[in-house]
C-alpha cells in the first residue's frame, strides 16, 4: 500500500518523466540537424538532463515527507545499491581507457547498471523482510 507522500510522487516524477521521452528525441532530432559546438551543444546535452534531475528533487522531498520509517530507509538503501553500481561501472570503465582500451561502453550503462541495482535490492529486500502474513 503506498503512503500518500509515496502516491504524489509517483504520480508527479512519472509525470516529469514523461517529458524526458519528449526533450531527448527533440534534443537528439536538433543535434543530428543542426551540428552545435561548444555553448549550444553543452545547452542542448542539458535538455534532456532537466528532467531527471527534477525526478531527483522530487525523490529528495518524497524522503522528507514519508512519515514511514522503514519505507524511507528502504528508498534511501535501494538507492545506495544503485548508485554503488553506476559508480562501479563508471569507475571500470575509466580503468579500462586508463589501461589502454579505446572503445566506450554502450550510451547510458550507468544508468541500467543503477536501475538494475535498485530492482535487485528492493527485491532482495522484500525476499528477505518477509513477515509470517506474507508467506
Amino acid at each position: 500500500m503506498l503512503s500518500p507522500a509515496a502516491r504524489r510522487y509517483k504520480k508527479t516524477s512519472l509525470s516529469v518523466l514523461v517529458s524526458y521521452f519528449v526533450l531527448f528525441p527533440l534534443a537528439d532530432y536538433i543535434a543530428l540537424r543542426t551540428h552545435p559546438a561548444g555553448v549550444e551543444l553543452w545547452l542542448l546535452a542539458a535538455m534532456p538532463l532537466l528532467p531527471i534531475a527534477i525526478v531527483l528533487v522530487l525523490l529528495g522531498r518524497y524522503l522528507r515527507e514519508e512519515k514511514d520509517g522503514y519505507k524511507r530507509d528502504l528508498a534511501v538503501r535501494c538507492l545506495l545499491w544503485g548508485t554503488a553500481g553506476a559508480v562501479m561501472v563508471n569507475l571500470f570503465s575509466g580503468f579500462l581507457k586508463i589501461f589502454g582500451w579505446k572503445g566506450q561502453l554502450f550510451p547510458f550503462t550507468e544508468f541500467f547498471v543503477f536501475a538494475l541495482m535498485i530492482l535487485a535490492a528492493k527485491l532482495s529486500y522484500r525476499v528477505a523482510d518477509r513477515v509470517p502474513a506474507d508467506e
